[in-house]
């Protein structure tokens, strides 16, 4: 299995996630207003949903170039000059998303090697929340990193 589709997947993943999430705070909402019966689950699966697609979606995001960026003087530049901005803004992401990675997975290392939990009656292993983080930037930087080499042949080639 390639790359693109891994990032396909992983987009479609975070939409599917999502949808998840709607049906069951709905689930939840029909649970506690009509037959007065909350659930104590919804909330914490909710969030742990919400943190999982949100950083699923990351390299899904840069991959179809659909990353936040300040259009004004982006959208009247010229090709060359786009291309610069373009790679300025991958050497900052890769910075960045190495950075995360890098503590995320200490993060996540030491809530495991200690028993972390979370803070509410389910009372889950912090683990598989923060665990998200270093993931999925982990594959931000991959994906980043093939741009980079991209970028470099392009930039050799000419």
């Amino acid at each position: 299995m390639n790359l693109d589709k891994i990032i396909k997947y992983s987009g479609y993943t975070a939409a599917g996630l999502y949808v998840l999430i709607g049906f069951i705070i709905s689930f939840e909402v029909i649970s506690r207003y009509i037959f007065n019966a909350p659930t104590i689950w919804v909330n914490e699966i909710s969030r742990l949903l919400q943190i999982w697609a949100t950083y699923l979606a990351l390299t899904y995001t840069f991959h179809n170039k659909e990353f936040i960026r300040i259009t004004v003087f982006y959208d009247r530049s010229n090709n060359k000059v786009k291309k610069i901005l373009d790679f300025i803004s991958i050497i900052f992401i890769l910075y960045f998303s190495s950075f995360v990675t890098y503590y995320g997975w200490l993060i996540a290392y030491d809530s495991f090697n200690v028993g972390r939990t979370s803070s509410t009656i389910l009372d889950l292993p912090a683990v598989i929340t923060e665990i998200a983080i270093p993931l999925c930037f982990a594959f931000l930087v991959l994906r980043v990193i093939l741009e980079f080499l991209r970028y470099i042949r392009e930039f050799i080639k000419k």
